[in-house]
């Protein structure tokens, strides 16, 4: 008889757990990458050429004849491959999942006119992108096909963003990724819809007055701790405590810059308060680039993004101009700035998918941006602005391996990503299928499920969401409630990913079965374990 108790599963976990616990230390082999064309980006060219990679790290790197190859060492054999840095995105929202904004109510208003709310969508500078990462599989897959290695993430909404985190992108796991929290502060010159500040005059006040609050503060804090006799103790304030690293201790603070007359706004900020400002976005940085030489040691991060901003003089006078400053005007800001002998990386700020990186890259060399000069801005100057240059950005011994091999040089047209390495870990780039089987299936609802192995049986309650293909949503039980993170349903053959908490625990499993709109069938596989999973849908009605 079957047990119907969750106790023998909860033994199988521990097991499991036990399991992972003492095989948990990623082990990273060693592996010679032979017969490629190295391309280090601080050096010259290497033909036929040999990178050793071990415990996550190049360990050595030249042409044959004079590399040693570890007796160790998987070979990667990489004839008429091309080995590059891995790519630096400097600026991204990937994997983020922002937090729904709380409408607000009819006829709130602020409690003075001099003090505004600070918990206002406008105003959330310590809001961390750590804590909102949601890596998806299929994002990260998007990454290592352009060969990006490397992500800086950062929230973008409102005017005090949040704070930005950067990542490895070395698997599906938040944690095993960060290579720094807390990197910089993002701001953006916008206004607040309904609230203060509601014009772009309004946000530069606010900025000012914040960052002068925050100098006052951290003044009265650090004069209360010298000697504490005779003053007032200063009251906690969450909003300033979070704004100080980069007012007063100076940790960088980025500006997005959407035009011309930001990029002003943000220099005229920088100066004012001593800040380690960086201009973000910057797609109008070749209307001043006069002004940006006389302040050539603020970092310029350059948006791929080609789109005019609304304000451009070249929106409205027809769309024949439009579309010329899409196409030739604003990708050739990369090309303009390097006349002008400017340092910059290139990131995918305000892109909409992965895929239109390279495609912009593109764009940027054919308006006149020198390949080299390209490849520079997505490795070794990025790496520089963010402080990672002695491990990160470019191809020599003792930095981290995050390598790219590809067929041909990195940015031409026709170049296909075939493998990334990213701290030393291989990700071969797969084919993509030719065609997927249409999906004819609607799976989306609840489920009653049975999770059976030889320990018992675990009744569970499954809620599906489905946009096309796309299947995402829940698993509950007693033992809690198991995350759908991301899933592919083709034709009938359903694949799902899923993230269980466990006695405390977070495990990855993977399911892989078939589904007809009223029942599902298949294998939850975790580790070196399987456990069969059928489930019936329960009618709407009976919610």
């Amino acid at each position: 008889m079957k047990i119907k108790k969750n106790s023998l599963f909860i033994c199988l976990f521990a097991v499991i757990l036990l399991f992972t616990a003492t095989s948990s230390a990623r082990v990273t082999p060693t592996y010679a990458i032979v017969n490629c064309k190295i391309i280090p980006v601080t050096g010259s060219p290497i033909e036929n050429g040999i990178i050793i990679i071990r415990d996550g790290l190049i360990e050595a790197l030249g042409p044959q004849g004079k590399i040693s190859i570890p007796e160790d060492a998987e070979i990667i054999k990489a004839e008429g491959l091309f080995a590059y840095p891995g790519l630096i995105d400097a600026h991204t929202n990937l994997f983020l999942e922002l937090p729904k904004e709380e409408p607000r109510r009819p006829g709130t208003m602020r409690t003075s006119a001099a003090e505004p709310r600070q918990k206002e969508k406008a105003q959330h500078p310590d809001l961390m992108a750590l804590e909102l990462l949601k890596p998806k599989k299929t994002a990260v897959a998007d990454l290592h096909k352009i060969g990006i290695t490397t992500v800086l993430v950062a929230p973008e909404r409102g005017i005090y963003a949040g704070q930005s985190v950067l990542l490895n992108v070395n698997g599906y796991k938040s944690e095993p990724m960060v290579i720094k929290n807390l990197v910089a502060l993002h701001v953006n010159f916008t206004t607040a819809r309904g609230t203060y500040p509601s014009s772009l005059m309004g946000t530069m006040a606010f900025l000012r007055q914040s960052f002068l609050d925050t100098e006052h503060y951290s003044s009265h804090k650090s004069q209360f701790t010298k000697s504490s006799r005779g003053l007032k103790r200063p009251e906690y304030n969450p909003f300033l405590e979070a704004l100080s690293p980069y007012v007063v201790k100076k940790n960088p603070v980025f500006f997005n810059c959407a035009n011309l007359e930001d990029i002003k706004r943000a220099l005229g900020l920088i100066k004012e308060f001593k800040l380690n400002g960086f201009l973000t976005g910057a797609n109008e940085a070749w209307r001043v680039a006069d002004l940006l030489i006389k302040n050539a040691k603020v970092p310029l991060l350059v948006s791929l993004n080609f789109k005019p901003p609304f304000t451009s003089i070249y929106v409205n006078q027809g769309e024949e101009l439009k579309k010329k400053a899409e196409e030739e005007i604003y990708p050739a800001n990369a090309a303009n700035l390097h006349k002008k002998r400017l340092t910059f990386a290139l990131t995918s700020q305000g892109l909409k998918k992965p895929s239109d990186i390279p495609k912009n890259v593109q764009k940027a060399i054919k308006a006149g941006l020198p390949k080299e000069e390209a490849l520079k801005a997505m490795t070794i100057i990025p790496a520089k602005f963010l402080g990672v240059s002695s491990f990160l950005g470019s191809l020599e011994p003792g930095k981290i391996a995050n390598i790219v091999l590809t067929s041909g040089e990195i940015f031409d047209e026709k170049t296909m990503v075939k493998r990334v390495f990213v701290d030393g870990i291989s990700f071969e780039i797969k084919k993509p299928p030719k065609g997927e089987k249409p999906t004819k299936v609607n799976i989306a609802g609840k489920w009653s499920a049975t999770v059976s192995s030889p320990m018992g049986e675990l009744e569970t309650i499954l809620e599906i969401e489905q946009d096309g293909n796309e299947i995402s949503g829940s698993i509950s039980s007693n033992m809690g409630k198991w995350e759908i993170r991301e899933g592919i349903l083709s034709g009938n053959e359903l694949v799902l990913s899923i993230e269980a908490t466990i006695m405390g625990e977070t495990m990855d499993m993977a399911f892989s079965g078939t589904a007809e709109n009223d029942s599902i069938e298949g294998i939850i596989s975790v580790m070196e374990w399987s456990m069969e999973l059928k489930a019936k849908k329960i009618p709407e009605g009976e919610f």
